[in-house]
């Protein structure tokens, strides 16, 4: 996700601010380590996500491997987390749990003998998600010219803040049943995972303390076959500090900028990670701890009429025609596992 965004931003720093063209000498100043990482009050697996922006020569960023990556309490514990695949460090629920009002740092060691930290981030505690529910709409989206309506679930959630000034961010996982195609004897079905990515809902309850807040929207899901059977919903309500919360508000308003030369040069986002071996380089990311309230709803294949496009791509139109590897197993399909989740 980090690194779609880091890509926003470098082009509309390059491009936002002219219009004719122009010779520019490239230096390569080496990359930037970019960083994902939070760390919750949930018994998971925590990640670390570590990646490099690209130069302008390889245009492809590269995974941060072979790092030495841990958590450390304010009381000096330290928790290590594995690299589970290159750029992905994982924490063990066995040995590290967050807790609430408890303040964590994150320590990255690099193979070229680099060492990054954090600040120290203190787990905030969170409000409370009452209820999620849903409503079929319309949205209109704008192609080539013209306003097309499309059909989808738009879902809300009300939950209820803290006695005191709070931040929080209001992320969503999505899990659907799907029903595997006619040639995978395997399997009946298999469970498709989706997230919020790059819907970035903030809420700072500045002058709504100690309240509920109803109907906050969340996400509009367009109809298609996610809910061929059961689709699964679950909002999470994380807290967070202030630094956190501008940290996302400007991500959100990088996102949005339509890249126009009209509009505002992209800010500075800054980072509570830095290098200690080196003050001079800049790091991309954010290490972030949240307290999590959280709730699911459960949408029934009744309550919006889709097709199974997945079963629908296992019928070649013409006898020759190659057929996908995930018609013979449903779980080879993107973000597809065979066995059913605990929740379902």
């Amino acid at each position: 996700m980090l690194k779609k965004l880091i890509t926003i931003i470098l082009v509309f720093t390059l491009f936002s601010a002219c219009i004719d063209p122009l010779e520019v000498e490239i230096k390569n100043d080496g990359t930037s380590l970019v960083v994902y990482a939070e760390v919750t009050d949930q018994l998971e697996n925590y990640t670390v996500q570590l990646s490099r922006t690209s130069n302008y020569e390889s245009g492809q960023p590269e995974k941060e491997t072979n790092a030495l990556v841990e958590v450390i309490d304010s009381k000096g514990n330290q928790y290590q987390f594995a690299e589970e695949k290159p750029g992905i460090y994982k924490s063990c629920p066995a040995e590290f749990v967050g807790e609430v009002n408890e303040s964590y740092k994150l320590r990255i060691s690099t193979q070229d003998e680099k060492v990054y930290e954090s600040s120290f981030e203190k787990i905030m505690p969170t409000g409370e998600v009452e209820s999620v529910y849903f409503n079929k709409e319309k949205v209109f989206e704008l192609v080539d010219g013209r306003s097309r309506p499309i059909t989808g679930l738009k879902f809300y959630c009300d939950f209820k803040d803290t006695p005191d000034q709070d931040f929080f961010k209001i992320d969503w996982e999505g899990t659907f049943q799907f029903k595997s195609a006619p040639q995978d004897s395997l399997h009946e079905y298999c469970w498709r995972m989706e997230s919020s990515t790059l819907d970035i809902n903030l809420y700072d309850d500045s002058f709504t303390n100690n309240s509920l807040k109803e109907k906050f929207e969340i996400t509009f899901l367009e109809k298609g076959y996610r809910f061929v059977t059961d689709y699964s919903f679950q909002v999470q309500l994380k807290s967070m500090n202030a630094g956190a919360y501008n940290f996302w508000r400007l991500v959100e308003q990088q996102y949005n900028n339509d890249g126009s030369i009209f509009s505002a040069l992209p800010a500075q986002i800054g980072s509570n990670i830095k290098c200690i071996t080196n003050q001079e380089e800049n790091v991309l990311g954010y290490f972030m701890t949240s307290a999590v309230s959280s709730k699911r709803v459960r949408v029934s294949p009744y309550d919006i009429d889709s097709p199974n496009s997945v079963i629908s791509g296992c019928r070649p139109f013409r006898p020759n025609d190659p057929i996908q590897d995930y018609c013979y197993d449903c779980s080879l399909y993107p973000n597809s596992v065979s066995e059913k989740p605990a929740y379902w």
